[in-house]
Parts: structure tokens; sequence; C-alpha cells
């Protein structure tokens, strides 16, 4: 967690070249003028497609949305954005429409955004160090929403994740309705989920043998998100153990087949970070860059 930085000399006024007002009026200009050109769902399938968490970006998106507060789809982008800028109070305020109105009403979107503050609360988990009070107070949080979401029927692919953050958030007891439901409505889940709640009973409550399930799992994994959670989950499994200090050489013998992966190089950086292992964390920043680089060379060598 970033600690802040104290001092007893003012800093100078910056200089704007926009007042607050002047941004979110040509924010507002903006949005129409793109509202005329992409009318409808054409503008909100580009935005999605193209749009990146800038601040310039999200002045964009959210005058757009406050010139359209009813629509979900575009709250729900913007709220995706902020979290990926850990802006995550923001992130809070952005979902609280949506949170506050019932399943009935808002359908698809009420379920997504469920599944984002469980993301939302598993972050400020996160922010605070394993053994400090407040991170059991948080702990507690992310279990009372996993509870909540167990009353939901839910597809595979959520009911998998849910599994992931529950195990990873050491609440491995909050998982075991999400692996019963994979259990009955997806047979073909069968023999591997019946392995693993075996596993998981004979690891009883040791963090080591559940952070190793996942690096197993990484072999059988789809895809590189789909590997890159099990990587993470394995790792946070460590961490909630009380286990910090072997995280980083974890991270190393495991982490070999995402060293290309921007995503998983900055969930690296953030925490070997935390386990002061700044040695570590320059790595991994040096290996982010030369992604970036070779990506930018690649799209300039690209271009007529």
């Amino acid at each position: 967690m970033q600690s802040r930085r104290l001092s007893s000399i003012a800093a100078p006024e910056r200089r704007r070249f926009m007042s607050p007002a002047h941004i979110l009026g040509f924010g507002l200009v903006v949005a129409f003028a793109l509202l005329g050109v992409y009318p409808g769902q054409s503008l909100e399938r580009r935005i999605q497609a193209t749009v990146q968490a800038d601040s310039l970006s999200l002045v964009y998106l959210q005058a757009w949305l406050r010139a359209m507060p009813e629509d979900h789809a575009l709250r729900l982008l913007v709220a995706r954005r902020l979290l990926a800028r850990g802006d995550l109070p923001e992130v809070a305020i952005m979902l609280q429409p949506l949170l506050s109105r019932d399943e009935a009403a808002l359908g698809q979107f009420f379920r997504e955004a469920q599944v984002l503050k469980l993301d939302l609360l598993v972050q400020q988990m996160w922010q605070i160090p394993v053994g400090q009070p407040g991170f059991r107070v948080a702990q507690q949080r992310v279990e009372q929403h996993l509870n909540m979401l167990a009353t939901h029927d839910w597809d595979e692919d959520s009911l998998n994740l849910f599994i992931r953050e529950a195990q990873s958030a050491g609440a491995a007891a909050a998982a075991q309705p999400f692996m019963h439901r994979l259990l009955e409505k997806y047979p073909q889940m069968a023999p591997q989920m019946r392995e693993q709640l075996t596993a998981m009973d004979l690891a009883g409550g040791n963090p080591r043998a559940v952070a190793a399930l996942y690096f197993q799992g990484m072999s059988q994994a789809r895809s590189t998100a789909e590997k890159r959670e099990k990587f993470i989950a394995g790792l946070r499994v460590l961490q909630a153990g009380d286990l910090m200090a072997e995280v980083p050489e974890a991270a190393r013998v495991h982490g070999a087949a995402l060293e290309n992966d921007p995503a998983t190089l900055e969930f690296l950086t953030r925490l070997m970070t935390q386990a002061n292992r700044m040695d570590r964390a320059e790595y991994y920043v040096t290996r982010l860059l030369q992604q970036q680089t070779a990506e930018a060379r690649a799209l300039q060598e690209s271009r007529p």
C-alpha cells in the first residue's frame, strides 16, 4: 500500500489549462458530438473497443454518463475503467445506483455490478497489510458479499471466478457453495471439482497446499487470462496465510510463463512493492517497459 508523503512546505499552485467547469463542459460537448456521429449502441461498442483508462477518456465517458445517467452499460464501463486505475472510492460511488436496485429491475446489469463490487472489495482488502485489524474486517466484507452471491444463479465462468476469489482471499468456506453448484449444474466439471474439493479438505487450512493447487492448475488453463487468474490466486493464498516472505520466490518460479503479460507484470510490481522486495519490483517494471517499447515499435512499423 502506498504511503503518503508529508511535507511542511506547501506545494506551489498548479497552473491549469482549463478549469474543472470548462473541462466538464468540453466533455459534454464531445459526448454529444460523438452521440450524433455514432448513435446508440454503435457509440457504446466503439468506446468499449477503443477507450483506455486514461484521464481524458474518463472525462468523456463521465460527461456522457451525466447526460444519460440511466445508461447502465455505460455506468458499468466507467466503473471498470475507474477500477483498472485503482480509483476505488469513485468505483463505489459509480456502482451505488445499480447496487441499490433489485435484480428484477436491472437483470444482467445487476449481476455485472455485483461482480464488480466483489472485485472492489477484494482490492480494498489487499490495500491493508495482512495482520492489521482492518484486514480482517475487509476480509469479512468479502466473505459476506460472496455469501450473498451464492444465493443467485451463475454460469460456469462466474462460479469458477467466485471460487478463486474466495480461496485467494482466505475465505475457503465461502467457496464451498460455488463448488457444489458447479458439480450440480455442470457434470463435465465433476471429476476435476471433486478432486479439488478433496484436495482442499486434505489441505485443511494449509495455505501452501492450497497455493500449490492453483499453481498446478495453470498448466490446464484454457487462456492467458485464466492462467493469470490461477497464478494470482496462488500468490494471494500465500499472502492471506501470512506467508508474504515466500511470495517473491513463488512468483519467480511459477510466473515465468506470464512474463510477457502486461497485466501480470503490473500486478507483480505492486505485490513486490508490498513485500518490500524492490529488486523484484524493479525487474518487473523493466519487463513491462520492454513490453510497451516492443508494442510501440511494432505499431509504428505496421504503419504505411
